[in-house]
């Protein structure tokens, strides 16, 4: 999924696609990437990528170069660009049919890049999480630091900027960002592919815990036991019921940390009869954002 074609924010592509580089080579820098761009200073991009100076035609060429864009892909960004800065309806409604006949699946998207991204990278929901700290701070440094530099900050700038654009945060009168605990919808496809990455990062996540995490700051519990098949059901309701009351009594709408709470239960044996798993349905429109108290759910 991460390619332009499926962007209508020039912005977010960039954000995103340096996000990307950082995780291959922890020592790419936003100098480095001007270089790459024949750019004599790293100050205009770094000013776009902030969006503290608005993204011109003119400046498409460079960017191509650093974004290595094809021909097609080089006048989608131009398109994009002119998309986003034009106010008024009729060329808007003009160019949104250019970016439609300049991409190979002939439909210009506008969201479904960012819904999948929100639902399926575990730092989104942690981000509108953070929010409810009592001490939270608006800054992506704060939060970077508060994530024990668990991603790059880098990261946290393109998160920051997609979930602004979807309207999961806004910024209130004083220009403090808050959480809106709107929902995300998505086709079932997409859902199911993003809460599936979901939880394989946290149980990454899970996994670097028990090494770095202090065991007064967690709770590990794992054992096996023997299931009658028509007792799943029962279980995962039990599950279901479990997490909404632990979110009830535990979560606090001014906490001092954030926690993640992840609970797996999953068939470790496997009869000769089986036919397969299938991918178990999420109702993203009911899940992702649930209350204030239970930040994300899949």
């Amino acid at each position: 999924m991460f390619s332009i074609f499926n962007y209508a924010s020039p912005r977010q592509f960039l954000l995103d696609t340096l996000s990307s580089k950082q995780k291959l080579d922890p020592e790419f820098s936003v100098r480095k990437w001007a270089k790459e761009m024949d750019l004599k200073s790293h100050t205009l991009l770094v000013m776009l990528l902030q969006g503290t100076r608005p993204l011109r035609v003119k400046h498409a060429a460079f960017l191509a170069k650093g974004l290595r864009l094809s021909s097609q892909e080089k006048l989608y960004l131009q398109a994009l660009i002119q998309f986003e800065g034009a106010e008024d309806p009729e060329e808007k409604s003009l160019y949104e049919l250019w970016l439609s006949d300049l991409n190979p699946g002939k439909e210009f998207r506008t969201k479904e890049v960012d819904e999948f991204m929100v639902i399926s990278h575990w730092v989104h929901m942690a981000i509108l999480a953070i929010t409810q700290l009592r001490d939270f701070e608006s800054s992506a440094q704060w939060i970077h630091a508060r994530l024990k530099s668990k991603v790059e900050i880098s990261e946290i700038n393109a998160a920051l900027t997609r979930l602004l654009s979807l309207g999961l945060l806004v910024k209130n009168k004083e220009g403090k960002l808050e959480a809106t605990f709107n929902r995300v919808t998505t086709r079932d496809d997409v859902a199911n592919a993003g809460a599936r990455k979901y939880h394989q990062e946290v149980l990454k996540l899970a996994g670097e815990a028990i090494e770095k995490s202090p065991i007064t700051q967690r709770e590990a519990q794992s054992f096996v036991l023997s299931v009658s098949s028509d007792k799943i059901p029962l279980a995962k309701e039990m599950i279901r019921k479990f997490r909404a009351q632990f979110a009830q009594a535990i979560g606090s709408d001014a906490g001092s940390e954030v926690y993640q709470m992840t609970v797996q239960f999953f068939q470790l044996t496997e009869s000769p009869t089986s036919k397969g798993v299938e991918d178990e349905g999420v109702d993203t429109e009911n899940n992702p954002v649930s209350s204030k108290k239970e930040i994300f759910n899949a």
